[in-house]
């Protein structure tokens, strides 16, 4: 089965789009290429997540989860998203979160919010287990933090100052009492049908003067060759393209969100890419580090990642998938293959003075006030 070209992002940026106090420690783009460090082997994985979050009391027709080849599923719009909501997927977020720290030397976003005037009202798009939204609240007990999920996933013990809602972000008109003076999404790409929609209605409900930031990664690439077509890792990539874009859920659009957040009218447009290798490869100590975490969160989730997108759009049978992924497997853990998956964070402000922010690309920018 064939599957269309993925979008290559640009692998380069200029000094001035890294924030100062990150540039040098955490950016994984100040080189053009990254560095093999000449070891070439094959990878066990070796790092774990301990957290597993509990679910909250609601109706038990949102309890009522999906349960296909082993997996369980959101209830709350049967099928709106492909990826699982078990306790596997759970602890591979939670992992993730921590990756996405690492990435951003241990900052929770890049937008340039006042830490004298902190955002009162925080919205958190696709909040998953809840985790970025707790530790907004707890560094932020000023601020009000609204999380959005379709799945009740979020541990009932919280801040008192986080709130968590099952709903579709993508339903319009948005219903909320007020608006916000930050919005933020990360890592929802393959799951949200229409982002240019999203950033406009996050325009819409940001007070002037807001931030909206966005981070996702984009397709797996390299620098040297070493990722051929022929290989299993890349015609995965091209898979998940053809089903997520077949379904109407694109995966791969960060490489356009600088572009549609400034259509939406936000100001001071920022975009940061970071890159998260698939394994221990690469030279820098670093990079390596980041590889070690991407390489666990990888393996975590490509079954989860797979089998629904697979089975139920692509047409595959359960066996095929697990014969092929078994390859995929060996690929992320060989390190003689020196792929990478660049991660874009864009943030930009309202037209009133606002920011908005994409991450993996990381994406960020103002409404203007």
């Amino acid at each position: 089965m064939s599957a269309p070209a993925a979008p290559q992002p640009s692998t380069s940026l200029e000094a001035d789009e890294i924030p100062d106090d990150i540039s040098m420690t955490t950016s994984v783009d100040e080189e053009s290429e990254l560095e093999s460090d000449g070891e070439d082997s094959d990878l066990d994985s070796s790092l774990g997540a301990e957290v597993q979050p509990s679910t909250m009391s609601l109706r038990s027709s949102i309890l009522r989860y999906r349960e296909e080849n082993g997996r369980t599923y959101h209830a709350y719009k049967d099928g709106a998203y492909l990826f699982p909501n078990d306790d596997l997927e759970l602890d591979r977020l939670d992992l993730q979160h921590n990756l996405c720290l690492l990435t951003l030397g241990d900052k929770l976003h890049l937008s340039p919010l006042s830490k004298e005037r902190p955002p009162q009202r925080v919205l958190d798009v696709g909040t998953g287990t809840g985790i970025w939204a707790i530790d907004f609240a707890d560094e932020n007990p000023s601020s009000t933090i609204i999380g959005v999920d379709l799945s009740p996933v979020q541990p009932s013990c919280v801040p008192p100052n986080v709130y968590f809602q099952i709903d579709d972000i993508e339903d319009e008109p948005w219903t909320f009492s007020q608006k916000f003076d930050f919005v933020y999404s990360r890592m929802n790409t393959g799951g949200i049908r229409d982002f240019p929609k999203l950033f406009r209605q996050s325009f819409a409900n940001l007070n002037p003067g807001g931030w909206f930031e966005c981070a996702d990664g984009a397709q797996a690439m390299s620098d040297d060759g070493t990722l051929t077509k022929e290989s299993a890792l890349y015609q995965w990539n091209q898979f998940l393209f053809q089903g997520t874009g077949e379904r109407g859920t694109p995966f791969g659009g960060a490489t356009h969100y600088k572009r549609q957040l400034r259509e939406a009218g936000f100001v001071n447009v920022k975009e940061v890419v970071f890159k998260w290798p698939t394994n221990r490869w690469a030279k820098h100590p670093r990079h390596k580090e980041l590889g070690s975490w991407n390489h666990e969160n990888v393996m975590m989730g490509l079954e989860g990642l797979s089998v629904g997108l697979f089975t139920r759009v692509l047409g595959w049978s359960r066996e095929s998938v697990d014969v092929f992924l078994a390859e995929v497997r060996k690929d992320l853990s060989n390190t003689a293959i020196h792929a990478y998956w660049p991660v874009y964070v864009s943030d930009h402000q309202q037209s009133v003075n606002l920011t908005d922010v994409i991450y993996s690309h990381v994406v960020y920018g103002q409404k203007p006030s």
